[in-house]
């Protein structure tokens, strides 16, 4: 006679499932073809020190909460479509020795952080970034003061 062990229920199996999830250390789907957004939700495996999402087909943003991932050691993400600025909540990770976002349409600066500073400029080719640590500084844009155009006279002879 044959056991089933799956006897769990409702919220037990919920409870397990998020258990189990905390249990995660190493995510490669890499060259899957995937498409669509990186789900949000990637973002509560705080135990996960690897992720892979290499050359698939993914578009939209890098999840803002990305930081909360505390034990990430390992992001890698190039050749997609991303778009968008990367998250300041990267500057938080400060276990990541291994992040590369190149060849998307990623745009803006780069967030401070020893961390991220500390990455090769290759790590960031392809995109339309700038930062310390990129041949392409940021460019400030301090907007002028139209000056009166008047004489400071206030229509006084």
């Amino acid at each position: 006679m044959a056991s089933n062990c799956n006897h769990a229920t409702g919220s037990s199996t919920s409870n397990r499932s998020v258990t189990i999830l905390g249990l995660v250390m190493m995510i490669d789907l890499s060259s899957n073809n995937f498409v669509g957004n990186i789900p949000s939700e990637l973002t509560v495996l705080r135990g996960l020190r690897s992720l892979d999402l290499s050359r698939n087909h993914l578009i939209g943003r890098i999840p803002e909460k990305i930081g909360d991932m505390k034990s990430l050691e390992s992001s890698d993400l190039p050749l997609s479509n991303l778009s968008g600025e990367l998250p300041m909540s990267l500057s938080s990770l400060s276990f990541l020795s291994n992040f590369n976002v190149s060849n998307n349409n990623l745009t803006g600066r780069i967030p401070s952080s020893t961390q991220l500073q500390s990455f090769n400029e290759s790590c960031f080719f392809g995109n339309n970034l700038c930062g310390d640590l990129l041949t392409k500084p940021c460019v400030v844009v301090v907007p002028h003061k139209e000056e009166d155009k008047n004489d400071g006279s206030h229509g006084t002879d």
